[in-house]
């Protein structure tokens, strides 16, 4: 079973869209970023103010859409569940502490608590029971009969914390959670989280503190609206993590926007940030990435390449990005064999409202399997007669190249689709 919690391919996010083309321009507060989540993981995400960590946070959570790209959330994508079902799902799995705690105010700490699963319809003693047991592991079972305005910044934040666990959700989403605690609480609460973390709860974290980041397993900074820099802690201790953080920030500030010529201090070059790896797991296998492929010869459709990752062919070298954000290389010699599928999401336009197809593309190595979603169109044909120009088996049980000859352009190709794969379609 796999351990991808939330996968994100391309995703943007666009304020105030320029439909008119007035301005000429868009706003992005995302831009082609990619992302995915596994079970355990603990992501501090910074950056400068406007650099969409608050939007990526609520992308990733569901409490709001992208503008362009696919994100799935347990195997399920999100463009294809229906609201119900996003209302559960956030029920079930999602807890969120906020910067202002957003508690109740006319309600006492315990009701606060208790509040999402009395809307769940359990049983009283069963509800008395989680909130007792959520109380005494954060230290707030003495306040449970006050009022959140007669309760300290900590006290309350705990509480909005202990709201958050009482479902016993599979990912915390936290925005800012010690923007309004003091430097002793925030340590209390991260600790908290810690140790969450250290029980299998998977936690997304924004801030602006490198202190806070510190506690997490990979800080990920984002800049003009696209991820930057990640960086995991593997084996080094807080401080050190800490030290790598600060060199990141201090490589971003205004000093360096406006004096290139200013050299980095002594400890980042001392201190090379690491990429994010997975431990016992290669990189170039964890899951399948969203890619347009690009090669000397074939025309490339700009508007797509310019909000797509783009997989790059030089002779028989691959190289790509995937949605850890890793750097992927590969000989197309080393490929025993290429597997062709398609795959259909459902795209809302209003009333042109249609299934969209991809192609699922896997090279087959000995080493794994390069998992592959290709955005390409019209052009891929030329890639599939180049794979048959280096004599690579292709298994092609939808014959899909069958139907690039019969219907070379992307509309009829998808028409006939339609007609032709309904087993990938399900209708509502």
């Amino acid at each position: 079973m796999s351990n991808i919690l939330i996968e994100a391919n391309n995703i943007s996010k666009i304020y105030d869209p320029d439909i008119l083309l007035k301005r000429g321009k868009n706003i992005y507060a995302l831009n082609n970023v990619n992302f995915e989540l596994q079970k355990g993981d603990f992501i501090s995400i910074m950056g400068p103010s406007g650099s969409g960590k608050s939007t990526l946070l609520n992308c990733l959570s569901t409490l709001d859409n992208p503008s362009r790209g696919d994100i799935q959330i347990f195997g399920k994508h999100l463009s294809r569940m229906r609201k119900d079902e996003l209302c559960e799902f956030r029920y079930q799995k999602l807890g969120f502490v906020f910067q202002n705690h957003n508690l109740i105010p006319y309600l006492s700490i315990y009701d606060n608590i208790a509040a999402p699963i009395i809307l769940g319809h359990q049983s009283k003693k069963e509800i008395e029971a989680k909130v007792l047991e959520m109380a005494k592991t954060l230290e707030i079972e003495k306040i449970l009969d006050k009022f959140p305005h007669e309760c300290s910044g900590g006290e309350c934040q705990r509480t909005a914390i202990a709201r958050a666990l009482i479902n016993h959700p599979e990912i915390i989403f936290c925005d800012e959670p010690t923007g309004n605690l003091d430097s002793k609480n925030s340590h209390k609460l991260l600790t908290i989280l810690s140790k969450l973390n250290q029980n299998d709860t998977t936690i997304v974290l924004v801030t602006h503190d490198p202190m806070i980041a510190s506690y997490a397993k990979t800080m990920m900074y984002l800049y003009d609206s696209g991820i930057k820099t990640v960086i995991q802690r593997n084996q080094a201790n807080q401080r050190e993590f800490l030290d790598q953080i600060n060199d990141i920030i201090h490589q971003d500030t205004l000093l360096f926007e406006f004096d290139k010529t200013i050299q980095p201090t002594s400890s980042s070059q001392d201190t090379k940030p690491q990429q994010m790896n997975i431990q016992n797991q290669d990189i170039a296998f964890v899951s399948r990435q969203t890619v347009y492929m690009v090669m000397d010869g074939i025309e490339s459709d700009e508007n797509i390449l310019k909000n797509s990752t783009s997989l790059y062919i030089e002779g028989t070298h691959v190289k790509y990005t995937n949605v850890r954000n890793d750097d992927i290389e590969f000989d197309l010699q080393d490929i025993q064999e290429i597997r062709m599928n398609l795959t259909a999401h459902f795209q809302s336009f209003g009333i042109f409202s249609q299934y969209i197809f991809n192609i699922q593309l896997d090279c087959v190595s000995e080493k794994g399997i390069y998992k592959l979603k290709l955005k390409n169109r019209d052009d891929f044909i030329h890639f599939i007669h180049y794979f048959h120009q280096l004599h690579i088996p292709v298994d092609d049980p939808r014959h899909i190249e069958e139907t690039y000859q019969q219907y070379p352009d992307d509309y009829s190709r998808q028409k006939y689709y339609q007609r032709t794969h309904k087993d990938l379609i399900k209708y509502k």
